[in-house]
């Protein structure tokens, strides 16, 4: 096969037919989502400067850059009802009135529910309310709305004020020093202007600077080894062949992967030691299967996780400096997955100097899965025994991606960096310049806001920072996608319905800034504004009774509308900026998503389905890592819910996908990653712009990829499709596509001229017609059942694709004129 291919695509070599002038239509489609995404939110003033700039019109394109501006304050009319006001300023006692507002928040809650049953406005002049504990929204706080003084800056803080009368020491050194009464400084940020300093930490590097598409970090290969865990107990597993009778009272045989017609989880045992307790996990199951899914079967059937519990540093320099620090305790270890599917942190018990070697008393539960060893994944690691010659095919280590340190002392040493020592109490600084001491701020609480078992909430106009870091909390992995995530954000909602959060900004929150917990319905979250979160803007994690779903406590029925998401994921890589666990008839429109590590859109599971993702624009996601996609699902695990009928049923209600503009750079794959499992999504008239086009491997089924623009520039030689296989009467369709292949002219000729690949070559499983295939010649091969051959041929030997056609390129303004259509 690797000589036919190779003999067909030297025939390629030929003189293009047709040429397209690459730069000419990069410009313009970058332009079109420009144009695309003002339009979508006419009222965000500081859009056109912001996204000019994460498209890199300027240099790319020679573009005249808009001028910047900012984001007016919130100006929305105080609806009717029991009007409370609040002023962060005033030195008196007040009443809640406007002419003698309360001076805290607290205040206004206990005035506002002396009127239980009415509806009441709690309204907050211009300031920043510091909260020393949880605003608690509950039962009889229904009807309430908090929100600002239209016109007037109203900011949350999590953060206690250093005072203005602090008397900082300036060292010898130039850093300074000062005993605070606090015992945890997770985070420092300044009051005005609203900067975050950072840790002390090796390699420096700023997060809101140095993650623009680089992994930045020490080698993995200077860890020799990460220090394996002892062998523990298996996990207690669950496991249900859906495919026969069984003790649900319901089939599921629809996915050629058998192991996907099963339910499997594993509870306890190794997996304690790691992530939330007793919390069930797809990972930690006797019957996960996937992509390397080999790892974490094996890692849970042995009760030993390939997660590490300790590090030895081998490289000389590295050695040296580790034997520098006076004291490693409480040391931060920030580790990549090999792959760059998420980030672990472990935190360090105890340091030997004489074996430069760290020992770890917690950390790894940031991610859902196991890392690979040498014996499992050896392509990792050039530096693995089985990659030598002669091989060592025994070497079991664990493969890393690249990891920095945090929280050394030693480390303190160039400009807005800090570290706090909790023995002593004493913060030490490095500032720009002198320090303002009432100009800094540390984050302390996670929670700023809850809103549970209660129903017509309202938070609205406001602005909310300095939400401290989750990273070292309990997490697990929800259902069977690879994420691990925490049940908690800024803004916590849990078994509520019908709230409001609209028109605010969440800024320099370090963990989730909003999050849908357990049973909610028709909570709305629109026209906000999330940037420099450092997880992820907006998640949600539902409750099921293992497979069963059907008692609905799931977040329903959310509408996630017109927000604006950018600079996310600053700390916990594996984050986006929608995050849907256990949740489905989400009604995801308008949404502007752009610069973030991974997916903008992660469906970890399809529990439900019935969702619809329309008119959003993303790119320049990824950034930091690869095997995605700027919207990525899975759904390896099934869910028993009754959305599609009324009637319980393992078959989820379709969910659409359309009019979407999505730009699949940096390590974006398709515009849409239906990865292991993923089913019943209806993808249709969307633009695919620098992307692959339809994928559905690894057991997907019953999906329809129709009506869409898929340019590709190539990423990695799927191009317009790659699917299969299916069973009979559960196969996909793929139809009136249009798609060009190779558009940048580099890449290799199978790039170039491979429009797809379909693993059973018979419309009796896969549907394909009528799609309008380019390349730079006019000719087009397809992988057809395990044979390259062209079009035509698949056409007239296999009868697939009827009335399909392969072109030569058209001129970029037709192909711009075809994007435009498809989203306006």
């Amino acid at each position: 096969m690797g000589l036919l291919k190779h003999v067909l695509f030297a025939a390629l070599a030929v003189p293009a037919l047709a040429t397209l002038d690459f730069k000419d239509l990069d410009c313009k489609m970058k332009r079109l989502l420009l144009e695309k995404a003002k339009q979508q939110q006419p009222f965000r003033k500081n859009l056109p400067r912001e996204v000019f700039d994460s498209l890199s019109l300027d240099t790319a394109c020679g573009d005249t850059p808009p001028p910047a501006a900012p984001q007016p304050t919130p100006s929305l009319p105080i609806p009717g009802g029991v009007q409370i006001y609040v002023d962060a300023s005033s030195t008196r006692e007040g009443n809640g009135t406007i002419a003698n507002p309360f001076h805290d928040i607290a205040a206004a809650l206990a005035l506002s529910r002396q009127d239980v049953g009415k509806k009441r406005v709690i309204v907050l002049r211009a300031g920043y309310y510091f909260l020393s504990e949880t605003i608690a929204l509950g039962k009889e706080d229904a009807g309430t709305t908090i929100m600002n003084y239209p016109g007037e800056d109203a900011w949350i803080s999590g953060g206690y004020k250093i005072a203005a009368t602090s008397p900082w020491v300036k060292g010898q050194d130039g850093i300074y020093s000062l005993k605070l009464d606090l015992d945890w400084v997770p985070g420092l940020f300044t009051l005005s202007g609203h900067r975050r300093l950072f840790r002390a930490r090796y390699p420096n590097a700023d997060p809101e600077v140095d993650s623009k598409g680089v992994v930045y970090g020490l080698a993995s290969e200077i860890v020799d080894p990460w220090w394996r865990p002892a062998i523990g107990e298996a996990p207690e597993y669950t496991y249900y062949n859906l495919a026969e009778a069984n003790p649900t009272g319901f089939i599921k045989n629809n996915s050629a992967m058998p192991e996907y017609n099963t339910y499997t989880h594993g509870v306890g045992g190794a997996c304690n030691t790691v992530w939330a307790k007793n919390e069930p996990s797809f990972w930690c199951g006797n019957n996960s299967a996937g992509g390397w899914a080999n790892v974490d079967q094996a890692a849970a059937k042995a009760g030993q996780l390939n997660l590490p519990v300790g590090m030895t540093l081998t490289n000389a320099s590295e050695v040296a400096r580790f034997k520098d620090w006076t004291n490693a305790t409480g040391t931060l270890i920030h580790v990549w997955h090999s792959q760059s599917w998420f980030t672990n942190m472990f935190e360090v018990r105890s340091q030997d100097k004489s074996e430069h070697s760290l020992a770890f008393i917690r950390g790894g539960q940031q991610g859902g899965r196991n890392w690979c060893r040498c014996d499992q994944c050896s392509y990792a690691a050039a530096w693995c025994g089985q990659r030598q010659t002669p091989p060592q095919n025994n070497d079991t280590r664990m493969i890393s991606g690249a990891w920095f340190v945090e929280n050394v002392k030693e480390e303190l040493d160039v400009k807005t960096e800090w570290f706090f020592n909790e023995t002593t109490k004493m913060l030490y600084l490095i500032p720009n310049s002198s320090i303002d001491s009432d100009d800094l701020v540390v984050p302390q609480l996670k929670r700023l806001i809850t809103i549970t078992d209660t129903h017509d909430i309202t938070i609205q106009g406001l602005g909310f920072r300095d939400a401290a870091y989750t990273y070292m909390d309990d997490w697990a992995a929800p259902s069977g996608g690879d994420w691990a995530i925490h049940r908690g954000g800024a803004v916590f909602i849990e078994n509520a319905e019908t709230v409001n959060v609209s028109s605010c900004l969440f800024k320099r929150l370090d963990g989730n800034a909003v999050f849908l917990s357990r049973r909610t319905r028709n909570v709305s979250v629109e026209a906000n504004e999330f940037v420099w979160i450092g997880d992820g803007a907006m998640a949600t994690w539902g409750d099921t009774d293992g497979f069963n779903a059907t008692a609905g406590n799931q977040p329903h029925f959310s509408s996630i509308k017109n927000n604006y998401i950018h600079e996310i994921g600053l700390y916990e890589k594996q984050s986006s900026g929608w995050g849907q666990n256990k949740a489905c008839q989400t009604h995801l429109e308008g949404n502007i998503m752009f610069n973030m590590p991974r997916a903008a859109i992660n469906f970890n599971d399809g529990l439900g389905g019935a969702n619809v993702v329309k008119k959003n624009f993303i790119w320049n996601t990824c950034r930091e890592s690869g095997d995605h996609g700027p919207i990525n699902t899975w759904d390896r695990m099934p869910f028993l819910t009754t959305t599609a009928t009324g009637q319980p049923s393992f078959t989820p209600a379709p969910s659409i996908v359309t009019a979407n503009y999505i730009i699949a750079n940096y390590g974006g794959s398709q515009g849409i990653d239906n990865d292991d499992g993923s089913s019943f999504y209806h993808i249709d008239g969307n633009v695919f712009y620098a992307a692959d086009g339809f994928k559905m491997d690894y057991g997907g089924h019953d999906s329809r990829f129709t009506n869409n623009l898929v340019v590709n520039t190539p990423y990695d030689g799927q191009n317009c499709f790659n699917v299969g296989p299916f069973l009979q009467g559960h196969g996909d369709t793929f139809s009136n596509n249009t798609c060009l292949v190779g558009v940048s002219g580099t890449g290799t000729s199978e790039e170039l001229y491979e429009i797809g690949t379909q693993s059973q070559c018979s419309e009796d499983y896969v549907m394909t017609s009528d799609n309008k295939f380019f390349t730079a010649n006019g000719t087009g091969f397809i992988m057809c059942a395990g044979q390259y051959i062209t079009l035509q041929e698949a056409q007239e030997k296999h009868s697939v694709q009827p009335r399909s056609t392969c072109s030569v390129f058209p001129p970029a303004d037709t192909i711009v004129g075809w994007a435009e259509a498809l989203i306006q």
